[in-house]
Protein backbone atom coordinates (compact mmCIF):
# COMPACT_ATOMS: atom_id res chain seq x y z
CA UNK A 1 0.00 0.00 0.00
CA UNK A 2 2.86 2.57 0.69
CA UNK A 3 4.32 1.95 -2.76
CA UNK A 4 0.89 2.65 -4.25
CA UNK A 5 0.72 5.62 -2.47
CA UNK A 6 4.32 7.11 -3.23
CA UNK A 7 3.60 6.05 -6.66
CA UNK A 8 0.46 8.19 -6.99
CA UNK A 9 2.08 10.83 -5.16
CA UNK A 10 5.39 11.09 -7.94
CA UNK A 11 2.49 10.81 -10.77
CA UNK A 12 0.49 13.76 -9.39
CA UNK A 13 3.52 16.09 -8.90
CA UNK A 14 4.70 15.09 -12.63
CA UNK A 15 1.19 15.74 -13.68
CA UNK A 16 1.57 19.52 -12.17
CA UNK A 17 4.98 19.92 -13.05
CA UNK A 18 3.64 19.46 -17.20
CA UNK A 19 0.82 21.36 -16.52
CA UNK A 20 2.21 24.65 -14.84
CA UNK A 21 5.31 24.29 -17.67
CA UNK A 22 2.73 24.02 -20.23
CA UNK A 23 0.36 26.72 -18.83
CA UNK A 24 2.92 29.74 -19.56
CA UNK A 25 1.92 32.22 -22.06
CA UNK A 26 3.92 32.57 -25.42
CA UNK A 27 5.40 36.23 -25.61
CA UNK A 28 4.78 37.96 -28.80
CA UNK A 29 7.85 38.97 -31.40
CA UNK A 30 7.91 42.92 -32.48
CA UNK A 31 8.65 43.48 -35.99
CA UNK A 32 9.71 47.24 -37.40
CA UNK A 33 9.65 48.10 -41.06
CA UNK A 34 11.01 51.15 -42.37
CA UNK A 35 8.97 53.48 -44.75
CA UNK A 36 11.18 55.92 -46.69
CA UNK A 37 9.89 59.42 -48.11
CA UNK A 38 8.75 58.02 -51.29
CA UNK A 39 6.94 54.73 -49.63
CA UNK A 40 4.65 57.06 -47.71
CA UNK A 41 4.46 58.95 -51.31
CA UNK A 42 2.46 55.78 -52.70
CA UNK A 43 0.28 55.93 -49.41
CA UNK A 44 -0.03 59.50 -49.84
CA UNK A 45 -1.40 59.10 -53.35
CA UNK A 46 -3.66 56.24 -52.76
CA UNK A 47 -5.39 57.85 -49.39
CA UNK A 48 -4.70 61.67 -49.12
CA UNK A 49 -4.03 63.55 -52.84
CA UNK A 50 -3.44 61.31 -56.16
CA UNK A 51 -0.94 63.80 -57.13
CA UNK A 52 1.14 63.25 -54.08
CA UNK A 53 4.46 62.00 -54.77
CA UNK A 54 6.22 62.02 -51.40
CA UNK A 55 5.17 62.28 -48.04
CA UNK A 56 7.45 62.90 -44.71
CA UNK A 57 6.70 61.61 -40.67
CA UNK A 58 8.68 64.45 -38.79
CA UNK A 59 5.41 64.03 -35.83
CA UNK A 60 2.42 63.82 -38.69
CA UNK A 61 2.55 62.61 -41.85
CA UNK A 62 2.72 65.57 -44.78
CA UNK A 63 2.16 64.81 -48.17
CA UNK A 64 3.96 66.61 -51.17
CA UNK A 65 3.88 66.87 -54.84
CA UNK A 66 6.81 67.48 -56.82
CA UNK A 67 6.79 71.47 -58.19
CA UNK A 68 9.53 73.31 -59.89
CA UNK A 69 11.43 74.54 -57.65
CA UNK A 70 9.55 73.01 -54.59
CA UNK A 71 7.50 70.63 -53.26
CA UNK A 72 3.83 71.56 -52.49
CA UNK A 73 1.69 70.49 -49.74
CA UNK A 74 -1.02 68.71 -50.51
CA UNK A 75 -2.52 67.34 -47.28
CA UNK A 76 -1.51 65.56 -43.94
CA UNK A 77 -2.52 61.37 -43.50
CA UNK A 78 -2.54 59.24 -40.67
CA UNK A 79 0.71 57.32 -39.50
CA UNK A 80 -1.30 54.38 -37.86
CA UNK A 81 -3.44 54.34 -41.36
CA UNK A 82 -0.40 54.34 -43.57
CA UNK A 83 0.89 51.42 -41.29
CA UNK A 84 -2.23 49.48 -41.78
CA UNK A 85 -2.64 50.31 -45.60
CA UNK A 86 1.23 49.09 -45.67
CA UNK A 87 0.58 45.58 -44.25
CA UNK A 88 -3.13 45.21 -43.50
CA UNK A 89 -2.59 41.46 -42.04
CA UNK A 90 -0.23 42.30 -39.66
CA UNK A 91 -1.38 43.38 -36.14
CA UNK A 92 -0.58 47.14 -35.39
CA UNK A 93 1.26 47.74 -32.52
CA UNK A 94 2.72 51.53 -33.03
CA UNK A 95 4.74 53.94 -35.30
CA UNK A 96 8.08 55.85 -34.62
CA UNK A 97 10.65 58.34 -36.41
CA UNK A 98 13.19 57.01 -38.57
CA UNK A 99 16.08 58.86 -40.08
CA UNK A 100 15.47 61.34 -43.11
CA UNK A 101 12.07 61.55 -42.14
CA UNK A 102 10.76 57.61 -42.20
CA UNK A 103 8.46 56.18 -40.76
CA UNK A 104 8.77 53.14 -38.67
CA UNK A 105 6.15 50.66 -38.60
CA UNK A 106 6.12 48.70 -35.73
CA UNK A 107 3.73 45.15 -36.06
CA UNK A 108 3.31 41.96 -33.55
CA UNK A 109 3.87 38.97 -35.18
Amino acid sequence: MPRRVLALTTAALACAGALAFTAAPAQAATLEIVYSPLSLGEYCAAKVNPNSTVGFFNGSLSCYRWATPNLVYVGGGSPSAACTYFNPTYVYAGYAQGGSQALICKYTV
